[in-house]
């Protein structure tokens, strides 16, 4: 393998990406037909897929991959080591943030420009207390996903009001939510509200496939999928 190669490839492996802006000699390295023929030998033998876009080469692991991927394990370590059903939470409330901001599809992929605490609080639990409401409906989407939509629903609605950064409270669980996407350089503040950077902007529409984006609907719709993608 070319010297060059092995460079993009540590390089890449230090942050998960490199722009052509800052890294232009490495972004070019990419460029050499035989250094990219090089890494798609490595994508197949590792488990990742290299995805340019944007004038940046991002280095993501595929879901299958057991050495770059995050499992529960890692998961919980970044929240604080809360316990499973918070983890469940907290991932739930993960996925509700990002289908806030890309909830479209297409071309108009986002919808929102930056998430404010107290309306993505006022938000998610109305959807809570919507989920409480359908009861037993639920209970089929529950089987499908293997998510207990009731009891996550009755976990955030339990939760106080405060500013503690308590997993007690709803502003702490927003809070780890936040930091988790911050420390990985998805979110950053501006003026008081939360707004996605770059990397999450490119990485959405590669991550949000159309099936994938009707199964989020599907899973925060507690099992309806939009009419428009049956």
């Amino acid at each position: 393998m070319k010297p060059e190669g092995l460079k993009l490839f540590a390089k890449l492996m230090e942050k998960g990406y490199i722009t052509r802006e800052q890294e232009p000699t490495y972004y070019e390295y990419y460029n050499d037909p035989e250094i990219a023929s090089e890494l798609a030998i490595m994508e197949q033998e590792l488990d990742f897929k290299l995805y340019r876009t944007n004038g940046r080469l991002y280095l993501l692991p595929n879901p299958s991959n057991e050495l770059f991927s995050q499992d529960n394990s890692d998961f919980r370590r970044s929240v604080g080591n809360e316990k499973l059903e918070e983890l469940y939470l907290l991932n739930y409330m993960a996925i509700f943030l990002l289908h806030e901001l890309y909830g479209g599809k297409g071309n108009t992929l986002q919808t929102k420009y930056y998430i404010k605490e107290s309306d993505f609080l006022g938000e998610f639990t109305q959807h809570c207390e919507q989920v409480r409401a359908e009861g037993e409906v639920l209970k089929n989407a529950s089987a499908q996903y293997s998510i207990d939509f009731l009891r996550l629903a009755d976990n955030w609605l339990a939760k106080r009001g405060d500013e503690s950064n308590s997993s007690d409270t709803k502003h702490g669980c927003f809070m780890k939510i936040i930091r988790k996407f911050r420390d990985e350089d998805l979110l950053y503040e501006a003026d008081g509200v939360w707004k996605p950077t770059v990397k999450l902007n490119d990485l959405m529409p590669y991550y949000l496939s159309q099936n994938r984006i009707a199964e989020i609907h599907s899973i925060l719709e507690g099992g309806k999928s939009d009419a428009g993608d049956s």
